[in-house]
């Protein structure tokens, strides 16, 4: 049992490293935002901001339901890849949604709308990979997928359209799905997953 826990931190360590540097790229761009403030103009839009922290809180579930994976058996290198697409994706998303700073002037509203069709096409492809992460390791579909799939359909919606309201709404509807969850299935580590593998 304990070596399968010291390969299961091996395993897990560049899952965490990537999805870490999702967290940093946010980071950086914030504290290059509030460092070089003065030197640009920059003209805010909270949809984005929301999104941005949004982008932030995905990674931050992401590892906190991952952690529940060790017990899920079948691991195999296939499984394994499978496992590193999921921060892959937060990562690109996160890269694309997170503007340089070093520009003269930033809108956000026209950097948000830039990247609008490609960051919900990735975040579309990481709820789909979320809705299959369990099955790929040999167990049920997770009790989450109701709210993984309204997540999905979220992302669907907001590819397809540019219209500025529903935006507005389905970002808040984002948050409400997400504290749903949270309460749900994520208030312990690796609670989700012990429930998978106990069924």
């Amino acid at each position: 049992m304990e070596s399968e826990e010291r390969i299961w931190i091996y395993v897990i360590s560049l899952v965490a490293v990537i999805n870490g540097l999702g967290i940093v790229r946010v980071l950086v761009g914030l504290s290059e935002y509030l460092r070089d403030q003065q030197k640009f103009i920059a003209r805010q839009y909270w949809v984005y901001t929301l999104f941005v922290v949004f982008q932030l809180l995905l990674h931050f579930l992401f590892w906190w339901s991952i952690v529940g994976l060790h017990k899920a058996a079948n691991l195999n290198y296939l499984s394994y890849l499978y496992l590193l697409i999921g921060p892959t994706l937060l990562f690109l998303g996160t890269s694309l949604l997170v503007p340089a700073a070093k520009v003269e002037s930033l809108n956000f509203r026209s950097e948000y709308y830039g990247v609008r069709k490609t960051y919900f096409s990735i975040l579309i492809v990481f709820w789909l990979w979320a809705i299959f992460v369990w099955p790929v390791f040999g167990h049920s579909f997770a009790p989450t997928v109701p709210l993984l799939i309204a997540f999905f359909l979220i992302a669907l919606i907001l590819r397809i359209t540019d219209h500025p309201r529903v935006h507005a709404t389905l970002v808040i509807a984002n948050y409400a799905i997400y504290l749903v969850f949270i309460v749900l299935y994520a208030t312990h580590l690796g609670e989700l997953g012990r429930r998978i593998v106990e069924q």
